[in-house]
């Protein structure tokens, strides 16, 4: 018998449970000459209160070694790349758009966010800004090659198009809709990212620098269709340039 290769193996750090049971077969069945494996941060690191741009790349090496730590049958050389998916949440915004809130909670709206806290909000918006500023210009982070990518405001406000505050339960429920919907097809669930009502186009640095300007981070937008660019499995559109 012949050795089978082993595949490579693509690692991507998720905030939510929800998002690896919405995403992770979906992405398995799209990529097939990689391994794509998922590991859960359970947070957003980039929006923890004590990260800085400085520690933030000691975060994520912490993160790869405790997946391996725990994958005895993946070692580091396995990993090709290293890739983050996070809500924006609305943090890139002007600071003008951070108003106090009068009811004492925080509400996100396409225009603004209402604060609970309306420094505290600010200082986390600020910082998560520089973090992942930080990030989408590094090509490597802890040694592994590294891409970052982004639902804005959340996953389900961009698969589902929902805003309004959910719960966990729901949270859950819409991410089995979407793995049911197209674990079976997911060469559709690929078109849907390509879907115009938030679908953002360009250069991966392009999506970036659009997501960070004026109130976009607080709308309906995803760049995760160039992931799959980056690997040559993207739509291919028609060019319109001459």
């Amino acid at each position: 018998g012949y050795v089978q290769m082993k595949k490579k193996v693509i690692l991507f750090l998720v905030e939510g449970e929800t998002d690896e049971d919405a995403l992770a077969v979906i992405f398995t069945r799209l990529v097939n000459n990689h391994d794509i494996k998922f590991e859960v941060l359970r947070t957003d690191i980039t929006a923890d209160e004590d990260m800085t741009v400085k520690y933030i790349e000691e975060r994520i090496d912490k993160v790869i070694q405790k997946y391996l730590l725990k994958n005895p049958f993946v070692v580091a050389e396995d990993i090709i790349k290293v890739v983050q998916i996070i809500d924006t949440d609305g943090a890139f915004i002007p600071t003008s758009l951070v108003k106090q809130s009068r009811n004492r909670k925080t509400e996100y709206f396409d225009t603004h966010i209402e604060a609970k806290d309306k420094d505290r909000l600010i200082r986390r918006n600020i910082s998560k800004r520089n973090i992942v500023y930080s990030l989408y210009n590094r090509e490597t982070l802890a040694g592994f090659p590294y891409e970052i990518y982004y639902f804005s405001r959340n996953m389900e406000h961009v698969l589902h198009d929902r805003a309004e505050d959910l719960t966990d339960d729901e949270k859950e429920e819409l991410a089995f809709d979407i793995a049911d919907q197209y674990t079976d097809q997911p060469e559709k669930f690929l078109e849907y990212l390509y879907d115009e009502g938030f679908h953002v186009c360009g250069t991966y640095k392009d999506t970036w620098e659009f997501i960070m300007d004026g109130n976009h981070s607080l709308n309906r937008y995803c760049n995760v269709a160039v992931f799959f660019e980056q690997l040559g499995i993207g739509l291919e559109k028609e060019s319109t340039e001459g």
